[in-house]
């Protein structure tokens, strides 16, 4: 099995009452950093039980579609979002994702250092936005926190988070980056989703 799957299967009944404990003010800023806004059909990859849910419907996203590598987290966010029609969670590996669907925004809030194939997270993104859509990577906490907390995440299931400007160079083929920060308190680099034939 999926060590990480497997890992947040075991977390998953507990994740919501950790999850109420952790809330960042940080969430709307990762949204809006991602484009989201009315209309907006938003991907959210490691979306655990939905905790960005809420601000994607303040801010009149029309379609959200979450996506986590652990079906128990999924079985648990439908249950959590029942009452949302405009959402869906699908159990999937984001480097085998394949859904029929374009997006305006990728979201990928807390969780990149447990996306092992960042080449594949990347072409996923890339193929699954359309053009001019953006992608966000964001944690609510800065990369030393958390680094320090996944060392005692057994090995295969995270990966350690280097400075924002260099996870974001693995992105610059693909994207225009032009949201980066790295604090003590935040951790994002955002960009856009070049239109085909347009330089590097």
């Amino acid at each position: 099995m999926n060590k990480v799957a497997n890992y947040f299967d075991e977390r998953a009944d507990s994740w919501l009452d950790m999850e109420r404990h952790t809330k960042s003010p940080v969430q709307a800023a990762v949204a809006i950093m991602a484009g989201v806004g009315a209309g907006s059909r938003v991907l959210d990859l490691g979306c655990g039980l939905g905790v960005m849910v809420p601000v994607y419907r303040q801010l009149g996203a029309a379609r959200v579609v979450g996506v986590d590598v652990s079906e128990k987290m999924i079985d648990l966010a439908r249950e959590r979002w029942a009452g949302e029609g405009n959402c869906r969670f699908v159990a999937a590996d984001a480097a085998m994702l394949d859904i029929g669907e374009l997006f305006d925004a990728v979201v990928i809030y807390n969780a990149y250092p447990h996306f092992m194939d960042r080449p594949a997270l990347v072409k996923t993104c890339h193929r699954l936005l359309c053009d001019n859509g953006r992608f966000v990577v964001a944690h609510g906490t800065g990369k030393d926190e958390i680094n320090s907390h996944h060392q005692a995440v057994a090995a295969g299931v995270s990966l350690g988070l280097k400075p924002a400007s260099e996870e974001a160079h693995a992105w610059q083929e693909q994207f225009e980056i032009d949201a980066i920060v790295d604090t003590p308190g935040f951790y994002a680099f955002a960009g856009r989703k070049r239109t085909a034939g347009e330089p590097r």
